[in-house]
C-alpha cells in the first residue's frame, strides 16, 4: 500500500505508534561522541565502563549546571582566613594569598574555579607567581587541570617540564571521584534523552490521517498525495466543514501525550542519578523524591554543608595548612558563619547565651555581626564623607 505521508513507506496507525514509542540511534540522528564512543558498531552504549565526558558537554545538562553552581559557587563565596594559633587573632594583612590569591581576580572567582576543578576533574593546580619576604606564596595563578601532566614523578606544564614543581606549584586533590568520570554515564543518559525528546517532538504522529478506501488507490505518486493533503488543509483553513472523497477513509488519533514527547519519567530519573553522583539533594535539582521538609533554612544549609561541601572544604583547608603554603603557628580557616547565618532573633539568643556562659565578649559579638568595635564606632569623625560630585574628586 502506498503511503499518504510520503516516500513510499507503509501507513502506520496512530494507535500502533502510541503503543511503542521508539527512538532510532544512528550516526545521522545523534553523533556517537555524545555517548563517548567513536561509532555505534562493536558494542552497546550501556556495556562496559563509560568513558570520561568533557566539561563543556556536561555543562549543557541543566542538572549538572545547577549542581556545579550549588557546590562550587557556595564554596567559593566563603571567606578564607588565616588565624594565629598563639592568640587566635586573624591576620590576612601579610598574606594576600588568603585575601586575594590571584592578582586582578576577585577572591570568590578564584576559589569558585578551584572547587569547580575539584568537582569535575578531581584535581586542581595553582601556579605560584609571587612570594613574600617570608618566602611563602602570596599570589598564584590557576592552571586548568588539562595543562598539567604528571609522568613518572615529573611534572609538565603545557608540555614543558617544571623542575621546581615542588616549590612553584600547589596541587589540590578532591576526596571524591571526579564528576566527569563517575557521572559520565548519567550525564550522557541525560543528553541522550534530551536528543530523543527533540526528535520525538519533530516526528509527532498525525492527529488525523487518510487511508485509501477498500479497493481504491486514489493516488499513484507521492506528489499527488501531497497535493491532496494541501487541498484538504487549505479547505479546512477557509471553512469549518470539510469534504472527504469516497476514495478515502478519514481517521483521527490523539498522537503522543506531552509526557511521551518529553520522556518525563526517564529524564527525571536521569536527573536523580546526577544528583546522587554530585552529592546534592535531588530536591535542589527539581526532582521530588520524598515529602521530607527541613525545619528551617539553617538546618537545610547545615545538612548541605555536612554531606556535600564538607569534604571539599576540608580538602582545601588541609592543603593550605601544609608547610609549603603556611608556616607553623598559623592555621587556615574557612569562615562558615555567613553560610550558616540564622535569623536575627536566633543569633541574638545565641549571643546572649554565649555571653552569660562567658564564651563570648561584646567585641566578639560585634565582630560576628560585622560591626566595628564600640570605641571605634563612637569616635567622632571616624567616617570620611564622600565628594559630592566628580569635580570635587579631582580638586
Amino acid at each position: 500500500m502506498r503511503s499518504l505521508f510520503g516516500l513510499g513507506e507503509a501507513v502506520h496507525t496512530t494507535e500502533a505508534l502510541a503503543e511503542a514509542v521508539e527512538f532510532a540511534v544512528d550516526e545521522t540522528s545523534i553523533d556517537p561522541a555524545v555517548f563517548g564512543i567513536a561509532a555505534y558498531a562493536g558494542g552497546g552504549v550501556g556495556s562496559g565502563r563509560a568513558p570520561r565526558i568533557d566539561r563543556a558537554t556536561a555543562m549543557q545538562v541543566p542538572a549538572v549546571k545547577r549542581a556545579r553552581d550549588l557546590v562550587c559557587a557556595s564554596s567559593g563565596a566563603l571567606r578564607l582566613r588565616l588565624r594565629r594559633v598563639a592568640d587566635g587573632a586573624y591576620d590576612n594583612g601579610s598574606w594576600s594569598l588568603f585575601a586575594q590569591p590571584e592578582r586582578s581576580v576577585p577572591r570568590s572567582v578564584t576559589m569558585t574555579r578551584l572547587f569547580e576543578d575539584l568537582l569535575f576533574e578531581g584535581i586542581a593546580w595553582w601556579d605560584v607567581t609571587e612570594t613574600g619576604y617570608h618566602t611563602y606564596p602570596t599570589y598564584v595563578q590557576r592552571l586548568a587541570p588539562h595543562r598539567v601532566n604528571v609522568t613518572d614523578g615529573r611534572v609538565y606544564v603545557d608540555g614543558i617540564e617544571r623542575r621546581d614543581a615542588a616549590r612553584s606549584l600547589i596541587r589540590f586533590d578532591s576526596p571524591n571521584d571526579p564528576l566527569l568520570v563517575a557521572g559520565a554515564r548519567a550525564i550522557r543518559t541525560c543528553l541522550n534523552l534530551d536528543q530523543a525528546a527533540a526528535l520525538l517532538a519533530d516526528g509527532i504522529p498525525p492527529t488525523e490521517y487518510f487511508t485509501p478506501a477498500e479497493g481504491m488507490d486514489p493516488a499513484t505518486t507521492d506528489a499527488e498525495i501531497v497535493g491532496m493533503l494541501d487541498q484538504y488543509i487549505d479547505s479546512r483553513r477557509k471553512r469549518k466543514v470539510g469534504y472527504i472523497p469516497a476514495a478515502l477513509d478519514y481517521h483521527t488519533g490523539q498522537g503522543f501525550t506531552p509526557e511521551q514527547l518529553q520522556l518525563a519519567d526517564a529524564r527525571q530519573h536521569a536527573v536523580l542519578e546526577i544528583a546522587r553522583v554530585a552529592g546534592v539533594d535531588p530536591e535542589e535539582l527539581g526532582v521530588s523524591t520524598t515529602s521530607r521538609t527541613y525545619s528551617s533554612d539553617w538546618s537545610r544549609r547545615k545538612s548541605f554543608l555536612d554531606f556535600t561541601l564538607g569534604g571539599y572544604l576540608t580538602a582545601v583547608s588541609d592543603r593550605l595548612r601544609m608547610t609549603d603554603v603556611t608556616p607553623g603557628g598559623y592555621e587556615p580557616e574557612i569562615d562558615l558563619d555567613g553560610f550558616l547565618r540564622s535569623d536575627p532573633l536566633a543569633r541574638y539568643t545565641a549571643y546572649k547565651a554565649g555571653r552569660e556562659a562567658g564564651a563570648l565578649t561584646p567585641e566578639e559579638v560585634r565582630e560576628a555581626e560585622g560591626k566595628q568595635p564600640i570605641e571605634v564606632a563612637a569616635a567622632p569623625n571616624n567616617v570620611t564623607a564622600l565628594p559630592a560630585n566628580r569635580e570635587d574628586q579631582t580638586a
